[in-house]
C-alpha cells in the first residue's frame, strides 16, 4: 500500500505538490531518491532541497532526472529485521555520496527494535563518504571525502529565520517535519551503498582525518554542544551519568576545557572495566552502589561543580544533585531522554541554587569543531569503536550487539 504526503513547496518561482516519502512508496521495491532543489527569496544564498518523487503520480519535468547508480542498502522490515536489497538512487539537484562508513546510534537501535513500525525505512544519520556530484556545494568537488552534518535530519529547515541564519538548522522556528507512519523519519538514512543529501550540510574533511572519525563527529558534537551548554571552567570537578558513547563525549570536551577531575557513573560492570580502559575518566564508580553518595562526597572532596547526565534515570539524577557541592550555582545538564515520569528531588535544586538546562543536539559550527579538533589531536575517537561490521551482515552485526546488553561503545558500519 502506497503512503503519501503531499505539500506545495516553491519550484522555479511557482507552487507544486511534491511526494515526501520514501522509496517503498516511490517505486514500490525499488530504491528511488529524489530530490529537487530551490532556492529561498530570502537574498541570504541559502540552497535547501525537499524530496521529491518523480515516479509518483504528482508534477515533474521527467526530462531532467539524472542517471540512476544502482546499490545495496539495508532496510527496515520487521521488528528487529533488517533486509539487504538493491536498488537504485536518482538525484536531481542534492548532493550525491559514495557512504563508506555509518555510526549505529542509539535510536538506531530503538528502530530497529521497533521495525515493524517503520517496515521500509533506510535509517543511518551518523556517516562518512566520498562525493559523487556536490549539487550546489562549489567548495566541494568529486572525490572529496565528507562527513554529513544531519541534526536536520527530520526536517526540513527554512534557512531565512534567525536560527537558520545562524546555522542552527536544527532549532528552525520555521520548521516543516516529515512523517512516515506516524514516526519522525523524513529523510533516507545513510544503511546504504549511496545516499543523498544537502549540499551545504557537507563537511569536508582534513586529510589526517580518516571517514571512519569523520563518521563519529556527530556523537562528539552532541558531547560538545553538551559542555558548551553546561559552561564546563577550568578546575571543575565533573560527574557524568553513562558510560555510552554520548558520556564518553562529554568526559573528551570536558577535559578539553580544562575539568581537573572527571568521574563516570556506570551500572554495568564489564563496562565500567572499559571505560577505565579508555583514560579519560580519573574515576569510574558503580551507579548501583548502596552507598553512591558518599562514594561521590569522597571522591571530590565535598560535592561536583557539575553534573551531566546522559541516561535520564530519575533515581541517578537525584543521587548527581546530592552530590553537587553545597555552594551557590552549581550546575547540572540533562542530556538523556527520560523513559518515563521523572521524580525530580525539586528540595535539592532550590536549596543548592542549582543551574539546571537541557541540551539537545548539536549545531553546524559545533559539527565543525570536532572535525577540525579530530584534526589537531585535541580528541581522540577512534580508541571508542567496538564493533566493525559490513553492510550485508548488519542483521548479525545488530544482533551481537543486542547479545552484549550495552557493552559497545560505538559500532560502524563498512558500507563498501
Amino acid at each position: 500500500m502506497s503512503h503519501m504526503w503531499h505539500t506545495p513547496v516553491a519550484h522555479w518561482g511557482r507552487e507544486v505538490p511534491v511526494c515526501l516519502g520514501f522509496s517503498r512508496v516511490c517505486g514500490g521495491e525499488e530504491l528511488a531518491w529524489h530530490l529537487r532543489v530551490y532556492q529561498n527569496k530570502t537574498g541570504c544564498g541559502t540552497q535547501m532541497t525537499v524530496p521529491v518523487c518523480w515516479r509518483s503520480r504528482t508534477h515533474g519535468d521527467k526530462s531532467k532526472e539524472w542517471e540512476a547508480i544502482t546499490m545495496k542498502y539495508a532496510v527496515l522490515s520487521g521488528n528487529e529485521r533488517f533486509e539487504i536489497r538493491e536498488g537504485e538512487l536518482k538525484s536531481n539537484g542534492c548532493a550525491v555520496l559514495q557512504v563508506t562508513h555509518v555510526g549505529v546510534c542509539g535510536t538506531d537501535t530503538s528502530y530497529w527494535h521497533e521495525g515493524e513500525r517503520y517496515r521500509g525505512v533506510v535509517i543511518g544519520h551518523e556517516y562518512s563518504g566520498v562525493v559523487v556530484a556536490p549539487g550546489t556545494n562549489r567548495a566541494l568537488k568529486p572525490g572529496d571525502r565528507v562527513a554529513g552534518y544531519t541534526q536536520n535530519v527530520f526536517q526540513e529547515p527554512c534557512g531565512h529565520c534567525e536560527a537558520c541564519l545562524a546555522g542552527d538548522w536544527d532549532h528552525c522556528t520555521n520548521r516543516r517535519v516529515f512523517t512516515w507512519k506516524g514516526g519522525e523519519l523524513g529523510h533516507p538514512g545513510a544503511y546504504s551503498q549511496y545516499t543523498t543529501w544537502f549540499p551545504h550540510s557537507l563537511v569536508k574533511l582534513p586529510d589526517n582525518v580518516t571517514n571512519e572519525e569523520g563518521a563519529m563527529a556527530e556523537p562528539f558534537a552532541v558531547g560538545l554542544h553538551a559542555i558548551q551548554v553546561s559552561q564546563v571552567k577550568p578546575n571543575d570537578r565533573v560527574l557524568i551519568l553513562g558510560g555510552g558513547i554520548i558520556g564518553m563525549s562529554c568526559a573528551e570536551w570536558a577535559r578539553t576545557f580544562g575539568a581537573s577531575e572527571i568521574t563516570v557513573s556506570e551500572l554495568n560492570p564489564q563496562k565500567r572495566e572499559i571505560i577505565r580502559g579508555y583514560q579519560v575518566a580519573d574515576h569510574v564508580v558503580a551507579a548501583d552502589a548502596p552507598d553512591l553518595e558518599q562514594q561521590l562526597l569522597d571522591i571530590s572532596g565535598g560535592g561536583y561543580d557539575l553534573l551531566i547526565d546522559c541516561v535520564g534515570v530519575p533515581s541517578a539524577f537525584n543521587t548527581g544533585l546530592r552530590a553537587l557541592k553545597p555552594e551557590f550555582y552549581m550546575r547540572a545538564t540533562a542530556v538523556g531522554l527520560p523513559h518515563a515520569q521523572f521524580p525530580l528531588d525539586y528540595e535539592r535544586l532550590v536549596l543548592k541554587q542549582v543551574l539546571l538546562r537541557g541540551s539537545k543536539g548539536h549545531n553546524f559550527d559545533e559539527f565543525k569543531t570536532v572535525i577540525n579538533a579530530m584534526a589537531s589531536g585535541r580528541i581522540s575517537v577512534k580508541k571508542y569503536i567496538s564493533r566493525r561490521i559490513k553492510l550485508e551482515e548488519v542483521q548479525a552485526g545488530f544482533e551481537a550487539m543486542k547479545a552484549a546488553r550495552g557493552l559497545d561503545t560505538k559500532v560502524i558500519i563498512e558500507t563498501q
